[in-house]
């Protein structure tokens, strides 16, 4: 459907104004009561999670911890697999993230027909987001997929494969472009944030070493900075 803008006269005007507040009165008291009906279903939920009620989730496989935000109408689906989103999350707009998987190695069966034997984690396999993540705006999580802590989804990727830890990844499929920072940056942040049991291991980090790192930026000259405070 098209909407064509128009003026209203002088006395629609007030009228549609009216109407349209009382539109949104009513989607606000909506959404205010789905959101209540549909947090309590989560598996786990900790403080400071919000979520828009509008969205798609299958509750009761979704565990999120402490101050989450899943975004604008996200889609979380998996009906046997567990969803797992630790602490300081945050995803942009329509993120989707699908755990479980559809059979297609059966012959002689349509594969909508297809079932699973209980148990079967090789097509039943979940998805694991660590802390500290931001998912971009319509980044697409698949089974099986473990988002290590401090990475970073770039918006529109689709995530096959796991990605490591402080990673930035984007693409289709979504490939390592480059850490946030330096190993021994990484492990300097892990330092200021996490005690000691929580931080990642040596190996680890050194697990991390091969990976592309930021450009350093370029240093300010005296003689530019000099310049620049004569201005």
């Amino acid at each position: 459907m098209r909407v064509v803008a128009g003026r209203p006269g002088p006395l629609l005007g007030p009228l549609v104004v009216t109407l349209d507040r009382l539109a949104h009165a009513v989607s606000r008291a909506r959404r205010a009561v789905r959101g209540l009906a549909l947090a309590g279903r989560f598996a786990a939920r900790g403080d400071n999670f919000t979520f828009d009620p509008d969205g798609v989730y299958t509750c009761e496989t979704i565990e999120v911890g402490r101050n989450v935000d899943l975004g604008y109408r996200p889609i979380l689906m998996a009906a046997r697999a567990r969803i797992r989103i630790g602490d300081n999350v945050m995803f942009g707009p329509e993120v989707t993230i699908r755990g479980g998987n559809h059979r297609i190695d059966q012959v002689g069966v349509p594969m909508i027909a297809v079932g699973k034997e209980p148990g079967d984690d090789t097509h039943d396999r979940g998805v694991t987001i660590g802390d500290d993540v931001w998912v971009g705006t319509r980044a697409v999580i698949l089974h099986g997929v473990t988002i290590g802590r401090g990475a970073v989804v770039g918006a529109g990727a689709v995530v096959t494969r796991s990605v490591p830890p402080y990673a930035v990844v984007a693409g289709n499929p979504a490939r390592v472009i480059r850490l946030r920072w330096s190993v021994e940056t990484v492990a300097e942040h892990e330092r200021r944030l996490y005690p000691p049991e929580r931080r990642l291991t040596s190996a680890a980090l050194a697990a991390l070493a091969g990976l592309p790192v930021p450009e350093p930026r370029p240093a300010v000259t005296k003689s530019l900075t000099a310049g620049v405070q004569a201005r």
